[in-house]
């Protein structure tokens, strides 16, 4: 089997979830003997590729043209669509300018409508995110639920690395972009007075948003800026509880990573993190600081929960992703092999020309 896997054309310049689940998501693919190629062309040749997979139904304008370039191809098109409505961020954030970004995202809406009828699987992150395309775009498409993933590997870290640099154990640590969306600003007015350490890591995507940060942090704020994959274990590991308080998430994947790293873990409550997480994480709502602060502390005091971490561990791996995208993919292509063929037209009797023959234009 030979797939193609394409996304927007800054994934790896611009990194965020949906990088990683591409990365991951091809290679454990390859592990499991399928061959994967990633592109970010708009219209790559597709002989010898069985179906195209394409990620991310929130920026449209690149996976439009890709779904389009698939259809011209003939090629079965699967969707890993990473969506969630941002319009209530939006109000909240934008105040100013809210009319227009929101007539922004909504006028995409025809574009994202057309990408889910031309594909023959969704392979959303949750029962949650098929519900809520089916809502905003009043269509519907055949679906399988894909969970997102995290590596094996956060889990069993050593946290003396960390603790060796920092100079601080036992803290909360929130993992994410700087960016309004992910909210770390709340969760700074928060955290402020309660004598809790409290560790940011993350690119900053929004450098304004950062000095906004900064004006408030107290002494037991760190922001330690972009930090690699590779050792983020050995922060999980020294942390006590994980924060994610942002407008959204589906679920989260720091929230998996942490939980697989035996953090306790505070979740938004918007978005798909109760369908993996269910009683065994807090939620808070992003618009209520009070309501944030009560969570960080009721997980803070809590005991650690082996449970999640073996929750996560158990179901919500990469490798676990990647089976469940193959049986996907073989779906597809056996629809495919059991739609039966057009009958061949009937040719004219012996020694009669058709009349298309007679009429046909030259080609």
């Amino acid at each position: 089997m030979r797939v193609l896997l394409q996304s927007r054309a800054d994934l790896l310049a611009l990194p965020a979830g949906d990088t990683v689940q591409l990365l991951e998501t091809k290679r454990w693919l390859e592990e499991l003997g399928v061959n994967a190629d990633h592109s970010t062309e708009l219209t790559p040749g597709l002989d010898g590729y069985d179906m195209v997979h394409l990620f991310n139904l929130t920026r449209v304008a690149e996976t439009i043209a890709q779904c389009e370039n698939a259809v011209r191809r003939g090629k079965p098109i699967v969707v890993s669509p990473i969506y969630w409505n941002p319009e209530e961020y939006i109000m909240h954030e934008n105040p100013r300018q809210q009319g227009a970004l929101l007539k922004y995202w909504r006028q995409d809406n025809p574009l994202r409508r057309k990408v889910v009828e031309s594909a023959a699987l969704l392979l959303p992150n949750a029962e949650g995110e098929a519900r809520l395309i089916e809502k905003d775009l009043g269509v519907t498409a055949p679906c399988r639920v894909v969970p997102n993933g995290a590596d094996p590997g956060f889990s069993g870290a050593d946290a003396g690395e960390f603790v060796a640099r920092l100079e601080v154990n036992d803290f909360v640590l929130c993992c994410a972009r700087i960016s309004p969306r992910k909210n770390q600003l709340a969760l700074v007015r928060a955290t402020r007075g309660l004598g809790l350490q409290v560790v940011f890591i993350g690119p900053v995507n929004d450098p304004f948003y950062l000095e906004a940060c900064k004006r408030e942090q107290g002494r037991s704020h760190h922001f330690l800026g972009h930090m690699p994959q590779s050792q983020l274990a050995t922060a999980y590991a020294a942390a006590r509880v994980h924060v994610l308080p942002s407008w959204f998430e589906t679920p989260g994947l720091a929230s998996l990573e942490a939980a697989m790293a035996g953090c306790n873990v505070v979740s938004t409550d918007r978005g798909t993190a109760r369908e993996y997480f269910g009683d065994l994480a807090w939620y808070c709502d992003p618009a209520d600081i009070d309501s944030i602060r009560n969570a960080v502390l009721a997980a803070w005091s809590a005991p650690r929960r082996p449970g999640l971490a073996a929750l996560v561990t158990r179901r919500f791996t990469w490798e676990h992703a990647a089976r469940a995208t193959i049986s996907a993919y073989e779906e597809v292509l056996s629809r495919k092999a059991a739609r039966p063929r057009p009958p061949a037209p009937e040719g004219p009797p012996p020694g009669r020309p058709s009349r298309r023959q007679n009429t046909a234009l030259p080609s």
